[in-house]
C-alpha cells in the first residue's frame, strides 16, 4: 500500500489564538464544511466542527474537555509521535495514509496538523485538518480491478479474434482452390452458367477474407505505449503517395498537400489514417480528373487537417454511419470495400486523443477533418534534448575527421610543391 511520508514545512507565521477569540473561533469552526479539531497542549478537545463529528464518528458527540486519546483508544502510535512533534513547533500533512482499526476495517486519510500559540513561542497546542478519502480509496480500488478485468477480457477478445481469423481464413482458402480447380480443369466442358457461379464463389471468398483481416486489425490496434515519437506529417504524406503510386496512376489523380507540422503519436496508426482517407478519396470518385488536397491548420491546443476530394460524396444522414464497423454510405455491389476503415480511422485518432469527422454533400465532393492534440513544453524541451545528443553524436564522429583536415591539407601543399 502506497504511503505518503509527511512532510515537514515552515509556518510563514505563527497562529496565534487568544482566550477572548476562542468562543468567536468556535461558533465561526462549528457550521465550517471541513472537518476540523482544535486541541489544548495535552490533547483535549477545545473546538471540533459538526464536520469532524461527521466523519469521524467518535462513540461520543460532546468531545469538548475529553482526551483525544481517550476518544480514539485505538490510534496508532505513529499518530501520536505526529501529535507530539507538531505540539513542539512543526507543520505536517500528509496526502494520503491508510491505518487499519481494531475491527479490520480499513480507513484513508488525508490530514494536516499545525500548531496554535497562545502567545510568540508558546504552543497553546494544535490544529488537525482531516479529510476521510476511504470511498474515494474504494472507489479507485475497484476502478483498478474493473481495469484489470477489461486489459484481460481486451486479450481474450484478440486472442479470440485472431484464433477465429485462422479458422475462418483457412476453409475459406479451400473453397477459392476447388473453385480455381474446377474452373481451370474443366473450363471446356463446365456450363457458361456454372462458370459464373464459380466466379461469384471466388470474388465472394475474396471479400470475406478481408472483412475478417479487417476485424482481426481493428481488434488488434492497441493503445498508445512506448512508440510514440515525434514525425512530419508532411514525410507520411509523401510516403503514403509513394505506396498508392499504382492506383492513383491509374485513376490519373492529383494529390496536393501544403505544408504539413510535425505531430507526436505513433507513425505507422496515423499513416494508415492518411492511407484509408486518400484511398478513400481514389475509391469514392467517379471524375474523369479525381484531386485530394490535404492541409493542416494551427489551433490553440491541436492541430487540424484535411483531407478534401472532388468525390460523390456523402450524404449527411450516413456520418455518424460510415464510422461504426461495417458502416457504409454505399452498397458493396456498386464500391467494393468492408466498411471498416473508416472505423478503424476514428480508433485511432481517438487514441491519440484527436477527433475526426467529415462535412459533405452528394456529388460536392467530401472534407474530412480530424485532429491531433499538439505535443506539450515537456515533449518539445524532450524532442530538443535528442536532436541535441544526436548533434554531439554526429560532432563525436566528425571530430576525427576534423582533427586531420589541416594535417592533410599541409600535407597536399608539401606535395605540389614538391
Amino acid at each position: 500500500m502506497r504511503k505518503n511520508k509527511a512532510p515537514k514545512e515552515k509556518i510563514p507565521f505563527p497562529l496565534i489564538i487568544k482566550k477572548e477569540e476562542k468562543k468567536l473561533l468556535n461558533v465561526f469552526l462549528k457550521k465550517i464544511p471541513v472537518s476540523i479539531a482544535i486541541f489544548d497542549q495535552h490533547m483535549n478537545y477545545i473546538i471540533t466542527s459538526d464536520r469532524w463529528i461527521e466523519e469521524t464518528n467518535p462513540p461520543v458527540k460532546d468531545l469538548i474537555g475529553r482526551n483525544h486519546y481517550e476518544v480514539v483508544p485505538d490510534i496508532p502510535l505513529k499518530w501520536k509521535k505526529i501529535h507530539q512533534r507538531c505540539l513542539n513547533g512543526e507543520h505536517l500533512k500528509c496526502e494520503e495514509e491508510m491505518f487499519k482499526r481494531k475491527d479490520g476495517t480499513l480507513e484513508w486519510v488525508k490530514w494536516e496538523v499545525l500548531p496554535w500559540y497562545k502567545m510568540a513561542r508558546i504552543v497553546g497546542g494544535i490544529i488537525i485538518f482531516v479529510e476521510h478519502i476511504t470511498n474515494r480509496k474504494l472507489i479507485e480500488k475497484k476502478m483498478e480491478e474493473v481495469i484489470h478485468n477489461l486489459n484481460d477480457s481486451k486479450t481474450e477478445l484478440e486472442n479470440f479474434a485472431h484464433i477465429c481469423a485462422h479458422d475462418l481464413n483457412a476453409p475459406l482458402r479451400t473453397i477459392s482452390n476447388y473453385a480455381q480447380i474446377t474452373t481451370e480443369g474443366f473450363q471446356n466442358f463446365v456450363d457458361p452458367k456454372i462458370k459464373e457461379y464459380l466466379k461469384n464463389i471466388s470474388k465472394n471468398v475474396k471479400y470475406m477474407n478481408s472483412i475478417i483481416n479487417g476485424i482481426l486489425t481493428y481488434v488488434q490496434l492497441a493503445p498508445l505505449k512506448e512508440k510514440t515519437n515525434f514525425f512530419s506529417m508532411q514525410e507520411i504524406v509523401h510516403s503514403v503517395r509513394e505506396n498508392l503510386a499504382k492506383p492513383i496512376e491509374d485513376k490519373k489523380a492529383s494529390i496536393v498537400w501544403e505544408a504539413l507540422p510535425d505531430v507526436y503519436g505513433e507513425r505507422d496508426s496515423l499513416t494508415r489514417v492518411i492511407q484509408n482517407l486518400i484511398m478513400n478519396a481514389l475509391k469514392y470518385n467517379d471524375k474523369k480528373h479525381p484531386f485530394i488536397h490535404i492541409t493542416a491548420k494551427e489551433q490553440s491546443k491541436f492541430w487540424k487537417f484535411c483531407v478534401q476530394d472532388n468525390g460523390i460524396g456523402v450524404d449527411p444522414a450516413h456520418y455518424k454511419k460510415i464510422f461504426e464497423l461495417f458502416g457504409r454510405a454505399h452498397p458493396h455491389s456498386q464500391y467494393e470495400g468492408t466498411g471498416i476503415g473508416l472505423a478503424i480511422c476514428k480508433k485511432i485518432i481517438t487514441s491519440h486523443g484527436g477527433q475526426i469527422w467529415l462535412r459533405s454533400s452528394p456529388q460536392k465532393g467530401s472534407q474530412f477533418f480530424f485532429t491531433l492534440p499538439k505535443p506539450s513544453l515537456v515533449k518539445r524541451k524532450r524532442r530538443l534534448k535528442e536532436n541535441r545528443k544526436e548533434l554531439k553524436e554526429d560532432l563525436f564522429i566528425l571530430e576525427p575527421v576534423m582533427e586531420n583536415i589541416p594535417q592533410n591539407f599541409a600535407e597536399r601543399q608539401k606535395t605540389r610543391k614538391n
